[in-house]
């Protein structure tokens, strides 16, 4: 059994279309404000809300000499009646909330499924109108790729296509149980027991950019504050300190994304059909210590390593899944005692059974699930997992575009 999913992809734009990109990002503006004034002006004069199909209809006509697909055009229309809809759903609990007012100098530009065409030699040509040349360039996407939809986006400097591809996802079939249980950590972002072993992910790599991340930004930070506002010097540090910001996300977002394709990808050579995830919400709010320690656990990436183990599980067709994740790091698995452990180290006082701590709480996630009394005992010492930079996948790409076609 198989079904389709869209998943959006980044593809950087090529510097010498630029200066197109930013024309087709204001004519895009220029469309969506029309009908915002449009709609604005009705309801001022008339006093009800156009309609989305008639303000199509006008736009459409009011924007037949501006050359790009009609279907481009319509998006933008749709744009904005999106934005329209939630004010309506606002009104329901905010009686003063306001429709959307603002008017945009860019957005991005939308080519819709009948506006693109990805060339057997890769190349990926939108189309722009009748009469104009297309907006092409050459990617390495495979030719069977299936597009739904491309936007023109700005991203820190550069224009990126984000693509709506297509993804054919194989479900597994009943009968596959294999079970996988994660227990998420600071130190350790990931740690797992499938019923047999133990592994654990070294979180070194992602805690250091995060400390190197708060200690410049405190010396940046404090200069700003010396500074005379607007000044030529506040406006410099002003723009150093989000250059690495930006810089630090994206190194942060690189090793959440190729730990978490690891575990993915390891999960998908096991055949596993459930990831289990300990869910630690509202966590920040139950945990008590010193600014060090609540430092910590306020930068934690626990949502961001479960929402990015969930897609990429999606594509594999595993089922991922969240149950609670309270004392299973201070219960024995193999008698039950509770015990506050010291360190990494956990020991039970009553059995003497010592493991790793986060291994206890991955096995005591994976019984919780299975609603097993079972007692565990014997286990290996935890196999552990160190970041490799180009070296995280083990064979195993989560790719969508390489599994779509290898279905």
């Amino acid at each position: 059994m198989s079904r389709y999913v869209i998943r959006t992809y980044k593809v950087p734009v090529p510097a010498e279309l630029y200066n197109m990109c930013n024309e087709l990002n204001q004519t895009a503006a220029r469309i969506y404000n029309k009908t915002l004034s449009l709609v604005k002006k009705i309801k001022q004069k008339k006093d009800f809300w156009l309609s989305e199909n008639s303000a199509q209809k006008f736009i459409l006509r009011w924007a037949s000499n501006i050359n790009i697909h009609t279907h481009s055009k319509q998006a933008f229309v749709q744009l904005y009646f999106q934005a329209l809809d939630g004010y309506f759903k606002a009104l329901k609990f905010n009686p003063e909330a306001k429709p959307p007012y603002k008017r945009k100098k860019f957005i991005p530009f939308i080519w819709k499924d009948s506006a693109i065409k990805l060339l057997a030699d890769s190349r990926l040509r939108l189309s722009l109108g009748k009469d104009r040349e297309p907006f092409e360039f050459q990617t390495s996407l495979p030719s069977a790729t299936k597009i739904r939809q491309a936007k023109l986006v700005y991203e820190a400097g550069r224009y990126y296509l984000h693509l709506g591809i297509e993804v054919k996802i194989e479900e597994r079939k009943e009968k596959d149980t294999k079970l996988v249980a994660v227990d998420l950590g600071i130190l350790r972002p990931i740690t797992f027991f499938d019923g047999k072993e133990v592994v654990s992910y070294h979180g070194g790599a992602l805690n250091q950019v995060l400390r190197y991340r708060n200690k410049e930004l405190a010396k940046l930070q404090s200069a700003i504050s010396k500074c005379k506002k607007d000044s030529r010097r506040y406006r410099k540090l002003l723009r150093a300190k989000n250059k690495l910001l930006r810089k630090l996300s994206n190194q942060l977002n690189d090793i959440l994304h190729k730990i978490t394709s690891q575990f993915v990808g390891m999960c998908y050579q096991k055949a596993i059909s459930t990831i289990v995830i300990g869910d630690v919400t509202n966590i920040r709010e139950r945990v008590e210590g010193n600014d060090n320690a609540m430092q910590k656990v306020h930068q934690w990436c626990f949502r961001r390593i479960t929402n990015l183990i969930m897609y990429k599980a999606q594509v594999h067709g595993i089922k991922v899944e969240q149950i609670s994740e309270s004392y299973t790091s201070r219960m024995c698995p193999v008698c039950g005692q509770q015990n506050h452990s010291e360190g990494r180290r956990y020991k039970c006082a009553k059995c003497g059974f010592e493991y790793h701590r986060d291994g206890v709480g991955a096995v005591n996630i994976y019984k919780r699930y299975l609603g097993s009394n079972q007692v565990v005992a014997g286990l290996a010492p935890v196999k552990g997992v160190r970041f490799k930079p180009h070296l995280c996948s083990h064979g195993v790409s989560t790719s969508p575009w390489k599994v779509a076609l290898s279905y």
